[in-house]
């Protein structure tokens, strides 16, 4: 399996990630050929970033049930239905005691800093999958946030198929013209992400890589919903 020791290379820096120069290239290291990379389908791992401290909820927000089941879960369970390679759950280790979780094709990470931001949980996960899947140049993320419950496991692979016709682009879910989550980035834009340019969040993404922004309307307003605050969670209701 080709790796991606260029785009992974490197110290750690802020709020101990690592952090890269964006020159970093794909190194193969299996006796594939290139062509034989080019033919092999993309494998798309995603990251659910959860290690908010919710001061707006005012309280943890992932811990709030939604239906019998915490907000968590119901982020999760549709993406461990989907047709991703795996989910990979970034959050606090003080929550994870306190979640009922017992889902399959769903692992950890921790962030423990009170004032670490989505973009640092995002960069935890793509240090973890490297470590796990050593993911190759045709490969992708998705990210759907901790607090986007309601996504179904149509809309997830809607979003995969899509990825996986043009491994080369930025799929975005949106829903009547707004942009939300999933949101799937190719490999080769890790050193981006990674990147000081990234900084203030992965909507970075889009606004350096227009070009390569497809979009996918999908029908559910879940794919534009955020619970950032009480009156929030009173409209999941």
């Amino acid at each position: 399996m080709t790796g991606l020791r260029g785009v992974f290379s490197g110290r750690f820096g802020r709020s101990g990630l690592k952090s890269v120069s964006q020159t970093g290239g794909f190194a193969y290291d299996d006796g594939m050929s290139e062509v034989n990379v080019a033919q092999r389908l993309p494998r798309i791992f995603a990251i659910v970033p959860a290690a908010g401290c919710s001061r707006r909820m005012g309280r943890s927000k992932q811990l709030l049930d939604v239906g019998g089941r915490t907000m968590l879960e119901r982020v999760l369970e549709p993406l461990a239905a989907s047709a991703a390679a795996g989910v990979l759950l970034v959050t606090r280790s003080e929550l994870i005691e306190r979640l009922p979780l017992a889902l399959p094709r769903v692992t950890v990470a921790f962030n423990d800093d009170p004032d670490a931001a989505m973009i640092d949980s995002v960069r935890i996960g793509l240090g973890e999958w490297e470590r796990r899947e050593r993911p190759g140049p045709r490969d992708g993320f998705l990210v759907v946030p901790g607090d986007q419950p309601g996504l179904t496991p149509f809309a997830i692979d809607h979003c995969l198929r899509t990825f996986g016709q043009d491994p080369a682009r930025i799929v975005i879910a949106v829903h009547s013209g707004r942009r939300g989550h999933p949101l799937i980035f190719p490999a080769s834009l890790v050193p981006f992400v990674l990147s000081a340019a990234c900084d203030q969040g992965l909507n970075q993404l889009a606004r350096h890589h227009a070009q390569l922004v497809l979009s996918v309307e999908c029908d559910s307003p879940a794919v534009t919903r955020n619970v950032n605050t009480p009156e929030d969670y009173r409209l999941l209701g």
